[in-house]
């Protein structure tokens, strides 16, 4: 069994000090020399070519545990002080929000607290399988809902004679996940609704009309506190009222797969009044189902309307967001780019770029199509590489940092390169063709806060260990290369430049806290009341500093956070939009009418995205994230507890599939389409349903994103991945003989 094992355990597996590749393999260098040569090839480029031809791939919700300091630490230095227009958020291929459709309304997607989900009469979950991956949420406060334990609760929040009694749940996911089951096994009243893939905002528009049918709607909350000029848009457009309601429900079901009697008894749960006319409280969440899905602006646009149309945000027992499942972080100065922000993968992709900064992710696993992206960076990569590489007649290597980095500026112009950088704790896929690697430390070895992604509750997590070697946060890496360009800018006269990077001495996590104070919030009034919390970025924390927090401990304080008019002491907000004042100008929803249905005549259209056949490509395919490895398998791979249990990525596939393809739960079967293939195990289940396979999303042995389309929404720059169409062939042998002599890198044709 050994050689299931990991090399070895985490702590010997993390990067310890930065590295130098020179020809095909890594100096260690000291620290000083690594930022130096950082930020003369930044200075390099940015003078000759502008900062258009700087790219980053950047960590999102805190950096894996890094916080809001690591946040501040990247957008200080990339957005001000480069100023940096092609960046990427870890799997995304621009600095887009996962959730503009629900912004540009008003409502941030963090605008419900936990109790919420204890409070509901309805609880929906939209394309989120939050009992494996918000498994305290499910189980410690949904699931006592489902089972009738929160009936007390709820009358003390209730209005007088408000009915009260166990939570119902509608579950929006194609398959059967471990969330239905889970919910099921409560003996909760469960709809299970299972669209095709990629339709999610035409049902969430067919609810929408089934709730405006049957008049479950709250005309003083829509004349009162939307906007009935973008409401009649739509009307239009989303509702579409022109059109017959029997042919608008019929054309609903046959695009997405679901009947109309489930579509108008999930309008029904949501939505239809109590006894005595006491609205319905509906906690709408949604997740990665949504928003890595088909037009994922206007899917999340539809559900977040379908939240204002049912009259379920801002009451208790209400909301419409997101779910999360992991710490959130943000506190970043603006972006300097447009939105929607430009395509980053293509950019680099079609030759464009000089430098790709990959800093806390691993898009080699994680970016949509990354086959192609993982050979156009390894190719440009390389041509760098040969370049700087010694040849014959020439005089010898650089002899020092600033020859060195005017030797890759040259390298760069003469060949088309790429100078990749790679900041991590671990040397992930990434790393494999970088040229510097800036060895990070993580959470536990430096202070930072965050906040859950439910209830924004933030919290400082302390240092309770020392990082290994001499690695350094990412807000300190930061820090360092930032000063190093206010020096070099300052040697040159330019010190209108050099001024975009001052205040970045930071020595202590304390000290990029009040960065973030001084920059972010200085201007901010916080002095409001709960009303208008909403109005305030959801997840500012003016006033609340490390002291603070180690005062309050687990309690934290949930953001925005306010401040106490006559105490000046900080004060948290539990659920935002009470009285319905959102984040518009004029404090009302914004409606939007999505875009028509008219080149969705049926779901197989979607297939012309990816120029693939139907018999060449039989299966639809999704992928998403498993429990048992979560995330990317970062930390996982290294822990031989992890490796024995998922030795390979795995497939789920329909018992009618299996039969068709001679496979059981055990083989070993690659999936492949234009944009790549990859090796999985087979696990037979009916959780899929026939005609469509889910992969496993991220595994050290091959990613599903090998597979993804280049698609991504044009409204967001979002991508795609629930959706592309895929062939599956049978390999030889079992898992241990794979194992034992099958090769994990994938082949292409690249057409």
């Amino acid at each position: 069994m050994s050689r299931y094992r990991s090399d070895s355990r985490p702590t010997r597996a993390r990067l310890h000090y930065p590295l130098l590749r020179v020809g095909d393999t890594f100096n260690v260098i000291p620290w000083e020399a690594a930022i130096e040569l950082q930020a003369r090839v930044l200075k390099g480029i940015m003078d000759k070519h502008g900062a258009d031809d700087l790219c980053a791939k950047i960590y999102d919700h805190g950096g894996g545990g890094g916080g809001m300091e690591n946040t501040y630490g990247t957008g200080r230095l990339l957005f001000t002080g480069l100023q940096m227009k092609h960046v990427g958020i870890h799997n995304r291929p621009g600095y887009s929000s996962e959730t503009w459709g629900t912004r540009d309304r008003g409502v941030h997607e963090l605008n419900y607290c936990y109790e919420d989900a204890r409070l509901a009469d309805t609880i929906v979950l939209w394309g989120s399988n939050a009992y494996d991956t918000a498994t305290v949420f499910f189980v410690a406060h949904m699931m006592p809902n489902l089972q009738g334990a929160t009936v007390d609760e709820k009358k003390k929040h209730f209005a007088k004679g408000e009915p009260a009694e166990a939570a119902r749940i509608v579950i929006v996911d194609p398959r059967i996940s471990a969330t239905v089951n889970a919910a099921r096994e409560t003996g909760a009243k469960v709809l299970h609704l299972r669209p095709r893939l990629g339709t999610d905002y035409m049902l969430a528009n067919a609810v929408a009309r089934a709730v405006w049918e049957k008049k479950y709607y709250n005309k003083d909350f829509l004349n009162r506190h939307t906007d009935m000029g973008s409401f009649e848009d739509y009307k239009k457009k989303s509702l579409e009222l022109q059109m017959p309601y029997k042919d608008f429900m019929a054309r609903a079901q046959k695009i997405t797969g679901v009947p109309v009697a489930q579509i108008e008894q999930a309008a029904v749960w949501i939505a239809q009044p109590k006894q005595a006319g006491h609205w319905r409280r509906g906690l709408v969440l949604y997740e990665k189902g949504v928003i890595w899905n088909y037009r994922q602006y206007d899917a999340v646009a539809s559900i977040a309307q379908l939240g204002a149309l049912t009259f379920n945000i801002g009451r208790p027992g209400t909301g419409t967001g997101r779910v999360g499942g992991h710490q959130e972080g943000y506190a970043r100065p603006d972006y300097p780019g447009p939105k929607p922000p430009p395509d980053v993968d293509k950019f680099v992709q079609d030759g464009k770029g000089k430098t790709f900064w990959i800093i806390g992710c691993n898009p080699y696993l994680t970016a949509q199509n990354n086959a192609y992206l993982r050979k156009r960076v390894g190719e440009r990569a390389q041509a760098l590489t040969d370049y700087l590489s010694l040849k014959k007649g020439d005089a010898g290597e650089p002899g020092s940092i600033a020859a060195l980095a005017d030797r890759i500026l040259e390298g760069l112009d003469k060949t088309g390169g790429l100078f990749v950088t790679v900041q991590n704790i671990y040397k992930v896929e990434s790393a494999q063709d970088a040229h510097l690697i800036l060895p990070a430390a993580q959470w536990g070895e430096t202070e930072n806060i965050s906040l859950n992604c439910g209830d924004r509750l933030l919290r400082l997590d302390d240092r309770f260990m020392d990082p290994p070697g001499d690695t350094k946060p990412d807000w300190e890496i930061h820090g360092l290369v930032g000063q190093k360009l206010e020096a070099l800018y300052k040697a040159d006269g330019k010190a209108d430049i050099a001024k975009r990077f001052s205040g970045m001495d930071w020595h202590h996590g304390a000290d990029v806290v009040k960065s973030i104070q001084d920059d972010l919030y200085a201007s901010m009034n916080t002095k409001v009341p709960a009303s208008e919390a909403g109005k305030l970025d959801p997840e500012s924390f003016k006033g609340v500093d490390y002291a603070y927090l180690r005062k309050v401990g687990q309690k934290g304080i949930q953001t925005p956070v306010r401040t106490n008019p006559k105490t000046g002491e900080p004060v948290g907000t539990k659920r935002l939009y009470p009285t319905w004042n959102f984040m518009t100008k004029d404090g009302k929803f914004s409606w939007y009418g999505t875009r028509p249905w008219d080149d969705f005549v049926s779901a197989d259209t979607v297939a012309g995205y990816l120029k693939s056949s139907r018999d060449e490509y039989p299966f639809w395919f999704s992928m998403g994230r498993s429990q048992p490895l979560w995330q990317t398998s970062y930390h996982m791979r290294h822990l031989p507890e992890k490796t024995l249990g998922t030795p390979l990525p795995f497939v789920q596939i329909n018992l009618a599939d299996t039969k068709m393809l001679g496979v059981m739960s055990g083989d070993v079967v690659m999936i492949y389409n234009d944009q790549g293939n990859e090796t999985f195990a087979v696990y037979e289940t009916d959780a899929v349903p026939a005609g469509t396979v889910f992969a496993l999303m991220y595994h050290w042995l091959g990613t599903s994103n090998s597979l993804t389309s280049p698609y991504t929404d044009p409204m967001s720059t979002n991508p795609w991945y629930k959706g592309t169409r895929v062939g599956i062939r049978k390999l030889a042998g079992g898992i241990p003989g794979i194992l034992a002599t099958a090769s994990f890198r994938p082949t292409n044709k690249f057409t």
